[in-house]
């Protein structure tokens, strides 16, 4: 995504960063690691309210760049000098104690932009420099690379809001439709027969689904309703978490349909099933490097079911600004203890339930290299989440 563009210079480098995060930054801090010549991490977060904040959040950017090894930092902030200064000299502080050079450090305001680490008479005057994204080269590369920068972050977490109105009324009657469907499959059956029948169910279900998206087309609500119930069953969801990042690693109309087929699921669940479709969306976006739409869909995951364990291993993902430039493809699990068949009944018929399952990978050690966005340098809870990024 960031990889796209190649800005050259400050001013085209404030012009390329609302087409880098998605959005335009306000009231923000803004980290860029670098490991040669490379970006290798984006890290956005709010200005923070007080400076004991300040402190803590300088001390985890500086230990995450610390942990990745990185060659050097850029730090940009957003706002008014009271606002955006004490902040970014408190970052820059923790991250060269931590031995990170840093490229620069600037602070934006109202299309102009100061540098807090030049040196030269005459190069930085007190008023500024002025550029204009607008009129910018880099800014037409990134719409021509379809790059899209949306007014704030709230315009972005509105695509991930579930349905409302009529339309949650169509998936909730959907929804207990599906419901019915699973019982009609597995009463009378012996539990082996119900694991097989469900997970067969649920290959079908998938495959048809990807194949309907790589055709273009968008799948009905009692589709969306019988995936989300099958979502429920841990076994089928940690087979289509590893389909999922085998598609992704081999890229092309698959990948694609995935993108396509977990966003739509996101945005149609209901409130209280989205825990697994979400969590899988949070999966593939950080995948993708897109730290941001991570956190969003995980918030989502979260807001559903607070215990969810699959979204918690996201949420250690996301919090310790791990990558999977280098993380192994997912392992194929062998099979496990099932529970007994009516609990697993009710987990499936009864959307927003806590799982209790095995996650479907270990997370990766804070060795890991780390090439995505991240949302926020922390494990901090879904509060803090929304207050970064």
């Amino acid at each position: 995504m960031a990889s796209r563009l190649r800005p050259r210079g400050p001013a085209e480098l404030l012009s390329a960063m609302p087409y880098m995060l998605g959005f335009h930054p306000t009231d923000s801090l803004v980290a860029l690691g670098l490991r040669g010549a490379s970006l290798h991490l984006l890290l956005r977060c709010d200005l923070p309210a007080s400076s004991g904040d300040g402190d803590v959040l300088a001390d985890q950017y500086a230990h995450m760049f610390r942990r990745n090894a990185l060659d050097g930092a850029l730090l940009i902030g957003y706002g008014p000098p009271a606002r955006a200064e004490p902040f970014l000299r408190t970052v820059a502080d923790a991250l060269t104690g931590c031995g990170i050079p840093l490229l620069d450090v600037l602070r934006t305001h109202e299309g102009r932009f100061w540098s807090l680490a030049c040196e030269r008479p005459g190069c930085c005057p007190p008023e500024g420099r002025p550029f204009d994204p607008t009129t910018s080269v880099i800014a037409a590369e990134a719409t021509l690379a379809g790059l899209v920068a949306l007014p704030d972050r709230s315009a972005v977490e509105a695509g991930f809001a579930g349905p409302s109105g009529p339309a949650l009324a169509a998936m909730e009657e959907a929804g207990n439709r599906a419901n019915l469907r699973v019982l009609r499959l597995v009463t009378g059956r012996e539990p082996a027969a119900v694991r097989s029948l469900l997970l067969g169910a649920g290959r079908a279900a998938l495959e048809g689904a990807l194949g309907q998206y790589e055709a273009g087309r968008r799948l009905t609500d009692d589709e969306v309703a019988w995936m989300q119930v099958l979502l429920h069953i841990v076994a089928f969801r940690d087979r289509a978490w590893r389909r999922l990042d085998r598609d992704l690693r081999r890229g092309g109309p698959a990948a694609q349909a995935h993108r396509q087929l977990w966003t739509d699921l996101v945005r149609r669940c209901e409130p209280g099933a989205a825990a697994p479709a979400a969590t899988m969306l949070a999966y593939l976006s950080w995948r993708d490097g897109d730290g941001l739409r991570a956190t969003l869909a995980l918030d989502r995951a979260l807001d559903a079911d607070p215990g969810y364990s699959a979204a918690g291993l996201m949420s250690q993902i996301l919090g310790r600004g791990l990558s999977p430039e280098q993380l192994p493809a997912l392992p194929r699990v062998g099979r496990r203890r099932r529970r007994p068949p009516g609990k697993a009944l009710r987990a499936a018929g009864r959307p927003g339930r806590r799982e209790a399952s095995n996650r479907p990978a270990p997370a990766p050690g804070p060795g890991a290299s780390e090439q995505a966005s991240a949302e926020r340098p922390g494990a901090a809870g879904r509060a803090e989440r929304r207050r970064r990024r």
